[in-house]
């Protein structure tokens, strides 16, 4: 597709999440307007006071449940480019239905709805805005916030290495087999393969006029800009694997506490924008990857740059340690959202010095 250019419309569905806030802030920077799908007028009146000063446009529309027929029909009218992070995020759902269901559901309604309103111009119409028009009159792509649980096994023996080639399918036979009774985290990444799936096939069965691709964060951190009021309502990487160590929650024992990869949350918004702008990343999947990650390495750069906090473990500084518990952990290949789409990525030091204080601005303490 061609370059999807600033000034074009972008359908941004979950755009009051902690991921979907900053991929609207990652398009409205670069100069595209935005309308972002919400669950209240309250999220999206927050979204606009937060918007009000970029370069793009802001506006949102209300879609109450993803996973009814139709929800997304008047949120895809008008729109030159979608990027679908719309989909539920828990660990703790009983019946794994819970999370497939809307997950799916909301993944082919946003693919049904552009298919039902897709905008057909006369062809003198379409002549003359090609040439007067900084963007197609039709949407080009849709790019689908997908999760690295779409492509690691747990069950697999660590360490591994993972590229976009890779598929887990453990979790699917898991829930198929074991039902309410399956693994949490089994739930929730079935939940995201089938979705992807569907997107996969919808593409390849009804060969719309849009192509599509594929963004895969592992734990993602990284400064807070949503609405955020009390850390339960924190994002499940950060309130899982972040929070507790400042807060007291983790011992030296706990450590190393290997967490194999991470990226920052600003470089997941940043990665779809260039998905959708860069023309030859239709039908391709992006593992979007900083790095290994580790309580140990968290501890280690807490202590180094944030010394007041207190009841930290101590950790262990040492490089040849560090790079002893890496290569223990599974290794996500990020290297072709680098070289296709031209992320570079946030080290580290960075992401977690930015996402303390952005702790620290809301929760004081």
């Amino acid at each position: 597709m061609p370059a999807m250019q600033p000034g074009s419309l972008v359908l941004v569905t979950g755009a009051s999440g902690y991921i979907g806030a900053h991929i609207v802030k990652a398009f409205l920077d670069q100069g595209y307007n935005v309308r972002g799908t919400v669950r209240s007028s309250s999220k999206g009146d927050y979204l606009v006071k937060l918007f009000e000063n970029t370069k793009g446009k802001f506006e949102y529309c209300i879609v109450l449940d993803i996973a009814q027929e139709g929800a997304f029909d008047e949120a895809v009218k008008g729109v030159d480019g979608v990027a679908h992070a719309a989909s539920p995020v828990t660990f703790a759902a009983a019946e794994p239905s819970e999370l497939i269901v809307p997950a799916v559901n909301g993944t082919l309604g946003v693919l049904k709805s552009l298919q039902k309103h897709k905008r057909v111009l006369p062809s003198y119409m379409c002549s003359l805005l090609t040439n007067t028009m900084p963007h197609s009159p039709t949407v080009g792509r849709v790019v689908y916030t997908s999760s690295t649980g779409t492509i690691v096994s747990p069950e697999q023996p660590c360490p591994a290495r993972y590229t976009e080639d890779d598929w887990n399918l453990n979790c699917v036979r898991n829930c198929e087999i074991y039902g309410s009774k399956a693994d949490g985290g089994a739930k929730y990444r079935a939940s995201k393969v089938l979705a992807e799936k569907s997107f996969w096939k919808f593409l390849e069965d009804e060969h719309p006029n849009f192509d599509g691709a594929t963004i895969h964060p592992p734990l993602v951190y990284g400064p807070i800009i949503h609405q955020c009021d009390n850390p339960e309502s924190l994002n499940h990487s950060i309130a899982h694997r972040f929070w507790p160590y400042l807060v007291g929650g983790r011992q030296q024992s706990d450590l190393p506490d290997g967490i194999a990869s991470f990226v920052d949350v600003r470089d997941v918004g940043l990665a779809h924008v260039r998905a959708l702008m860069t023309p030859n990343a239709g039908g391709n999947r992006f593992l979007i990857c900083s790095g290994p990650f580790s309580g140990n390495d968290l501890c280690v750069i807490l202590n180094e740059r944030f010394p007041d906090i207190p009841n930290v473990p101590k950790g262990d500084p040492s490089p040849e340690r560090r790079k002893e518990i890496h290569s223990k952990l599974n290794f996500m290949d990020g290297g072709k959202a680098a070289r296709v789409l031209g992320i570079k990525y946030r080290p580290v030091e960075e992401c977690v010095e930015d996402t303390v204080e952005s702790l620290r601005t809301r929760f004081n303490f």
